[in-house]
């Protein structure tokens, strides 16, 4: 048999020779899962921070949006208080219960579109009634100004609340991304370790 391989040309490796081919195969082996596994640790710990910064931003925007309900009720309260000491006792009982009935919808969870309209609505009737009964127009500037902070106050909620659904669907997009890459990540430090045990192995041998 060893005369047919040596008329063939064929060399047939060592002992050692082929050790170390085995150990060369392990080591390259190590090296490509500890880059991946290096990479994969690098872009987990990032989601993972991700995760973190979102879940602070939410803690904002609810601790905001409680600010802006309580701004935009105080400058509708402004607005009833100012009415009501200088417009509301000036005027027949029908005309000031109707414009006390127009505010209180523009004090509810209404869409600032909504509002702006009731507002330029209330706005509208509020002057004709004021120039009517002859009364001072610097209520009205005063009134149309809270108003107007009321409705900001609005726009800025609607536009947190938006962002706030944006974020639980990307939560659940980044939960789905972690949970992904801890199962990988697990999978490849168990690889790792195969590899590593089947090296130290083959290196005894080829001392």
């Amino acid at each position: 048999m060893t005369e047919n391989i040596d008329e063939a040309g064929i060399r047939v490796q060592t002992e050692k020779e082929l050790i170390s081919a085995v150990v060369e195969k392990h080591r390259r082996f190590l090296e490509e899962y500890k880059k991946e596994f290096g990479e994969l640790d690098n872009r987990l710990s990032q989601v993972e921070e991700n995760v973190k910064n979102a879940k602070n931003v939410r803690i904002q925007m609810e601790e905001r949006k409680e600010v802006l309900k309580e701004k935009r009720q105080q400058f509708y309260h402004q607005t009833e208080a100012l009415l009501e000491k200088e417009i509301f006792p000036k005027l027949d009982l029908i005309t000031a219960n109707k414009l006390q009935e127009e505010i209180k919808k523009l004090k509810g969870q209404i869409e600032p579109e909504e509002e702006q309209r009731l507002k330029d609505s209330f706005m509208e009737k509020l002057s004709e009634t004021i120039r009517a009964a002859g009364l001072g127009e610097n209520v009205l500037l005063q009134t149309g100004a809270r108003m107007e902070e009321a409705r900001n106050s609005n726009i800025e909620l609607k536009e947190i609340i938006k962002s706030e659904k944006q974020l639980t669907e990307d939560k659940g997009s980044k939960g789905e991304e972690v949970s992904k890459s801890k199962s990988q990540h697990k999978w490849l430090s168990t690889r790792i370790k195969k590899p590593r045990r089947s090296l130290n192995y083959w290196e005894k041998l080829k001392i």
